[in-house]
């Protein structure tokens, strides 16, 4: 069996502010340490589960956080960026289950935990008329493969996305929201075992799981916060401005959507 786990920063427990998640802040050497311990305990029980292959992508900002000395020893990393897929490089009809780990709530839910959705310019993102935020979005990318999400950890945020799109994937909170800055958390340590419970339970039950499909053609919509980054993306051949805030386009399948939100990503920038 082998299984692709994408781990993102912002849900890791004790994350709780830009300091912890900028390249920069005075605090991140230590998340990154919450979150490799979160990463090696989803790899540990997903070997305990059967798993032969383990690939790790590791999808937060620069894609260059996790701690490889410190990392599982059993785990294929993929670090860096910009690379194809972003948080989902390497994905293929390959694996047997996919997993998110340290995911967060989307952009719009100001309630979440550093709320946001890929980028700081986008408002609001939905497929098929569907709000979603990075972690509906990446279940669709491996949907698009046959891959079911068997597995997500993260905030109480990112638990009701996957909750309201894919009831059958096992969750597991590590922190409840207060507002943007401020949570209630496990310990890294229980949160770590409340990671490798939940993933071994959903890896021995992958048959109940199906994988989030998305009905094609697929409508892309997304409200960006700047009225310049959409004026600057209009361009992009396809895309159809709907008023100050909004883009859509229409696309045959999730590869040729992902492709079209990195370029209006790329032309606010």
């Amino acid at each position: 069996m082998k299984v692709y786990i994408s781990v993102d920063m912002e849900g890791i427990a004790g994350v709780t502010h830009g300091d912890h998640v900028k390249l920069e802040g005075p605090e991140y050497e230590k998340a990154r340490k919450w979150m490799t311990g979160e990463t090696n305990a989803a790899i540990e029980g997903t070997l305990e589960a059967g798993a032969t292959e383990v690939v790790v992508a590791d999808s937060h900002g620069h894609m260059r956080n996790l701690l490889l000395d410190e990392l599982h020893e059993a785990a294929i990393i993929i670090q860096g960026s910009p690379r194809p897929l972003g948080m989902m490089a390497g994905i293929d009809n390959t694996f047997a289950a996919a997993s998110f780990i340290g995911y967060h709530s989307r952009a719009g839910d100001r309630a979440g935990v550093l709320a946001h959705s890929f980028t700081g310019q986008v408002y609001n993102l939905r497929l098929n008329g569907t709000t979603v935020g990075e972690g509906g979005f990446n279940a669709a990318i491996a949907g698009h493969f046959g891959v079911p999400l068997a597995f997500v950890a993260g905030d109480d945020t990112i638990d009701a996305e996957i909750a309201s799109l894919l009831p059958s994937t096992k969750r597991v909170i590590v922190k409840w929201a207060i507002n943007t800055t401020a949570a209630r958390s496990l310990t890294p340590k229980n949160a770590q075992k409340a990671i490798h419970t939940g993933i071994k339970t959903a890896l021995t039950n992958l048959g109940n799981i199906p994988p989030l499909v998305i009905k094609r053609p697929i409508r892309l919509e997304v409200d960006l916060i700047q009225p310049l980054s959409v004026y600057s993306a209009q361009d992009i051949p396809g895309i159809k401005q709907i008023d100050n805030r909004t883009l859509t386009y229409t696309g045959a399948d999730m590869m040729e959507i992902n492709r079209i939100l990195r370029l209006i990503f790329n032309a606010g920038k």
